[in-house]
């Protein structure tokens, strides 16, 4: 009996001391959960009962000059499924595909994951949106999201770039400008109840988000259209394998319109690759005029200079150079008109390596513009150190440099507004959300490039180039142009020059006086005819012509008032100049003697410049001004000195256009008594008068 007793308190003491570290376990369980470890336990349990929810900004507008928007925001929705919820899969599956098309294999095995969330379709429009809300099928839910919408399709995608899924800039002004366009989250705490489902408390803070700003660009969306359709119209027209087209105003370096071909603009494409900006490449005869430049502000030589051109061919340095036509003496100005690399050479030669390369440099090329774009390249431009005897020469044609199109746009436009370079740029202003105006963009003077004079003697050369010489395609009726051709060919694989590979450009300004536009073109490997002033020239007069209804050039009076009036007679080419063979491809340039150089040459042996003579397209008009009378016919028998004198031509028995074309190769001016061909004249042929000087010709 006292055994048993025993054996009860026993197993009654085991109990007590068991109960006893059970009840020391869970006080000290309690003690840790409410004390030791309470921040840790009330994290854990907020993240189950609570969920933070990312409110994402809006990302900012972009938009044009004029307040067009040019990128917006879209609201799309994403369908997801919570598997949990879910209790009769092949009800579910059923219902669920008769609304959106799924396929049902596939969504039974996201059903089978199971879990909380389980992304299934982006980019459901509304209306489906609608029919599942009506339909209330539990397990599914729907999300908003924001997408960046182009109103204008893949106008000007190229400079816009591309926005990726998560609201982050990928390429163009997107990503230039992506901090301050994305904006700054906020978020929203939601309750979450034991089966999960998710409910908004209004006791939790809620941080609102910031959305991003919106940026105004200097671009004319009027004048996108136009340049994009001229460049298109050239790529279908030359089957070139890409283009591009830089248009800036000159008085402040704000970039109007840019584009460049191809383009391709879909979701998951290729990269958007800017050419205008990124692409590096010899420019060609449009590069001489540094040369130029540099002559008239070292005061080296002046527009009359006669200088020798070799009858075509010379001897440089043991390498043969040609011009397309056997030129002898001609000006400095007829250099650039005629575009002849030979006397380009020479003239390169009279300013010197040193001061070569200076020109080149205060011209901009070889540094970045500074372009407010990424991937802005700063070309090439080598120090003279680095150069070998036939490199002034190279240079003076536009070889052995290389350029990109936004440095030959500002180049030009330095020349058009008078000699300053300008860095250009793209935003005109960047407000916050609220509208205040956070920054504007201003004109920003880099260095002076010449004298104002210096300036306007190039415009002079460059408007002869436009009315006269290898740009004619680029003639506009109502204000002169300026502008300057380039032919270059490029290297293959190997680095040697390839026949049948060509850049072909054009840049100018317009009007050539008080210019509102400076405009670059370029036409890269055209298929057939391949010289500037057939290919690139039309793209600059389509968009330029095309410009005059847009009101930036006719909302100008003093532009308007330069227009050509009707006391100055028109007349086209085709009337009187009889039709001009037309390039078409190598084979018949070649057949022509005009072009046919060994694969493997230097720039010095290629000739690339077209002769007038064998220029295709259109002929464009030439406006003459009868209207000046000054000046006095010269003609005194004098010593013939070629820098400074003329022999008059023969102009008897040709047409008044055919006639302007000879006095203006001469520098001569003529003034007109009558219409009709030319019957008499006054010098006599043959007479020596002074450059600039007047003939008088009498028409029937």
């Amino acid at each position: 009996m006292e055994a048993q007793r025993l054996r009860s308190a026993r197993r009654q003491g085991w109990l007590y001391l068991i109960l006893l570290a059970f009840g020391a376990r869970l006080a000290w369980g309690l003690l840790d959960i409410q004390v030791l470890s309470h921040d840790a336990w009330l994290e854990a349990a907020q993240r189950q009962q609570k969920k933070r929810v990312v409110i994402a900004p809006q990302r900012g507008r972009i938009y044009d000059r004029n307040g067009v928007p040019l990128a917006v925001n879209r609201e799309q929705y994403e369908i997801y499924l919570v598997p949990r919820h879910i209790v009769d899969v092949d009800r579910f599956v059923e219902r669920l595909t008769a609304i959106v098309p799924y396929d049902e294999g596939e969504l039974r095995g996201r059903i089978a994951r199971g879990g909380w969330y389980v992304r299934l379709l982006r980019g459901v429009d509304r209306d489906t949106v609608k029919r599942l809300e009506k339909a209330d099928i539990d397990g599914v839910g729907v999300e908003t999201y924001q997408v960046r919408h182009y109103p204008h399709g893949d106008l000007a995608r190229s400079l816009l770039g591309r926005v990726g899924p998560d609201n982050r800039g990928l390429e163009g002004l997107e990503l230039q400008y992506d901090e301050g366009l994305r904006g700054t989250p906020g978020y929203a705490i939601h309750q979450r109840d034991a089966l999960g489902r998710e409910y908004p408390n209004f006791s939790y803070p809620v941080e609102p988000p910031v959305d991003g700003k919106d940026v105004w660009l200097t671009i004319d969306i009027g004048m996108q259209e136009i340049v994009e359709a001229a460049l298109d119209d050239a790529m279908e027209r030359t089957r070139a394998q890409s283009g591009s087209v830089v248009v800036v105003d000159p008085r402040t370096g704000e970039v109007v319109a840019m584009s460049s071909r191809p383009a391709d603009a879909s979701e998951g494409g290729p990269p958007l690759v800017n050419r205008a900006i990124v692409d590096p490449f010899e420019p060609g005869s449009t590069f001489k005029i540094v040369t130029l430049a540099g002559l008239y502000e070292e005061r080296l030589a002046a527009p009359g200079d006669s200088i020798f051109c070799e009858e075509g061919r010379w001897n440089h340095d043991g390498r043969i150079m040609r011009d397309v036509h056997p030129y002898g003496w001609m000006t400095v100005e007829q250099v650039i008109e005629e575009s002849s690399n030979i006397c380009s050479a020479k003239l390169a030669a009279r300013l010197g390596e040193d001061r070569l390369y200076e020109y080149a440099r205060r011209f901009g090329f070889g540094l970045p513009t500074g372009l407010d774009f990424p991937g802005e390249p700063r070309g090439l431009l080598k120090r003279p150190d680095r150069w070998s005897a036939l490199t002034p020469a190279s240079m003076a044609m536009g070889y052995e440099v290389m350029v990109t199109a936004m440095q030959m746009a500002m180049a030009y436009a330095a020349i058009a507004n008078g000699g300053e370079l300008l860095r250009p740029y793209l935003v005109r202003k960047v407000a916050s959300p609220t509208g205040a105006i956070e920054y504007e963009g201003e004109p920003q003077r880099i260095r002076r490039v010449m004298r104002t004079e210096t300036a306007r003697l190039i415009t002079q050369a460059l408007v002869r180039v436009v009315e006269v010489g290898t740009a004619r395609s680029a003639q506009i009726d109502v204000l002169p142009v300026a502008g300057k051709t380039g032919t270059a060919r490029k290297t293959g694989e190997s680095g040697r020059y390839v026949q049948g590979r060509y850049t072909s450009s054009f840049v100018g300004f317009f009007p050539a006086v008080d210019a509102r536009y400076a405009m670059f073109v370029r036409i890269d490997e055209p298929v057939g005819a391949f010289y500037g002033g057939t290919v690139a020239a039309p793209v600059f007069r389509q968009a330029m012509e095309s410009s005059l209804v847009t009101g930036t050039v006719v909302g100008a009076p003093n532009l308007v008032e330069r227009m050509r009036t009707p006391e100055r007679v028109v007349w086209t080419v085709s009337d009187t100049l009889v039709d001009l063979p037309v390039i078409v491809d190598d084979t018949t340039a070649a057949a022509l003697g005009e072009f046919a150089p060994d694969p493997g040459q230097s720039p010095l042996d290629a000739v690339v410049e077209p002769p007038l003579s064998l220029l295709g397209g259109p002929r464009a008009s030439y406006v003459v001004d009868v209207g000046d009378r000054a000046g006095e016919v010269e003609g005194a028998s004098v010593a013939f000195d070629p820098r400074t004198h003329v022999k008059v031509p023969d102009f008897e028995g040709v047409a008044i256009r055919e006639a302007v074309v000879r006095a203006a190769r001469l520098g001569l001016r003529l003034r007109f008594e009558g219409t009709g061909r030319i019957v008499a004249q006054h010098p006599e042929p043959g007479e020596v008068v002074p450059r600039g000087g007047y003939v008088r010709v009498k028409n029937p």
